[in-house]
C-alpha cells in the first residue's frame, strides 16, 4: 500500500551529525531523515518517540525557551551505549 503524508507546515530534517559506538539500525554521520508528525520513516524509533514532541514543535511553527537559532535543535539519543547526535532543522518553504 502506498501511503501519501500531508503536507502540513514546515519540513523537518534530521541529519545525524556525529557518533559514538555503533548506531544499532546503522545511522551515521551525514545520514539525513525527513520527519513530521505523520512519518519517522527509516529513522530510528527509540529514538523519534524521544525527539517527537519537538518534531511536531518545529513542524507548527512553535519555538524553543533554549538555543541560539529558533529553527534549528541538536539531540542525542537515549541509548546510552551508542549515541547518536542528530540537528533537527526547520526548512521554511
Amino acid at each position: 500500500m502506498s501511503v501519501k503524508f500531508p503536507a502540513i507546515g514546515s519540513r523537518v530534517v534530521a541529519k545525524v551529525i556525529e557518533t559514538e559506538g555503533t548506531c544499532t539500525i546503522g545511522m551515521k554521520p551525514g545520514d539525513e531523515f525527513e520527519l513530521s508528525t505523520h512519518k519517522c520513516g527509516d529513522f530510528c524509533g527509540l529514538f523519534y518517540s524521544n525527539i517527537a514532541g519537538w518534531v511536531t514543535t518545529l513542524q507548527l511553527g512553535g519555538t524553543f525557551p533554549f538555543g541560539d537559532d529558533p529553527d534549528v535543535q541538536v539531540w542525542e539519543c537515549p541509548n546510552l551505549n551508542n549515541r547518536v547526535k542528530v540537528e533537527l532543522r526547520r526548512i521554511k518553504e
